[in-house]
């Protein structure tokens, strides 16, 4: 299976057209929000992190089913483990979707590894959205984390960012195209523009479904 997938325009106008409009109508409180972190892979904002708002999937006429139902054509079976709607205050450092030691295994009994899917929706003007992935520790020859802090965040212990490569930087293009990658990667918001990240305003909303395959799947 393709590690990390981009594809332009994977939700076509129409079809993001009623996804909006539906959450729009819906208009359920976010929560959550951008929390302190001060560990060595958090960011010198001070800040990092997202609200949430909830995908409804329990309303049949959500016209995000039809999108899940384009994405199980595409990419196959799968469970959905969390999903939401999610609002970017500050940017992650590099993180795993990985829980807990307990968590991932008691997931490997039932399921195998799978994709988080992200659509994005919007982002604020003077804002560059994109999401990076890297390996750590870092493949030969790979860019460090600390020599891309033009469009990747600089980590609060600087020394960290020697523990990632970049394997690849994604910006995002339109809203309703595909972000995907397998489970358990490393990766974080890339960021850019001239935007000024604040606890008051969020800067990218997008759908974000955290998926696993199912045991006798193959591929």
């Amino acid at each position: 299976m393709i590690e990390n997938i981009y594809r332009e325009k994977y939700v076509d106008d129409q079809l993001l057209k009623e996804i909006r409009n539906f959450y729009d109508k819906v208009n359920d409180r976010l929560s959550g929000g951008p929390f302190v972190d001060k560990t060595e892979l958090g960011t010198p904002y001070g800040m990092m992190g997202c609200a949430d708002r909830p995908l409804r999937l329990e309303y049949e006429n959500n016209p995000l089913h039809k999108l899940i139902a384009k994405l199980k054509v595409d990419m196959g079976d799968f469970h959905i483990h969390e999903g939401s709607i999610r609002y970017l205050y500050y940017p992650f450092g590099p993180h795993t979707d990985v829980k807990s030691n307990e968590h991932l295994l008691e997931s490997r009994k039932k399921y195998r590894n799978g994709y988080t899917f992200l659509i994005p929706l919007s982002w604020k003007e003077g804002y560059k959205p994109g999401t990076a992935f890297f390996d750590s520790p870092p493949k030969e020859d790979q860019q460090l984390m600390c020599e891309r802090h033009d469009v990747l965040p600089r980590l609060n212990k600087a020394n960290a960012s020697k523990n990632f490569g970049i394997k690849q930087l994604m910006p995002w293009k339109n809203p309703g195209d595909l972000v995907a990658w397998m489970n358990h990667q490393y990766h974080t918001s890339m960021i850019g523009g001239d935007w000024v990240y604040n606890d008051k305003e969020w800067c990218k909303e997008f759908i974000s479904i955290e998926t696993f395959r199912f045991r006798d799947q193959q591929g």
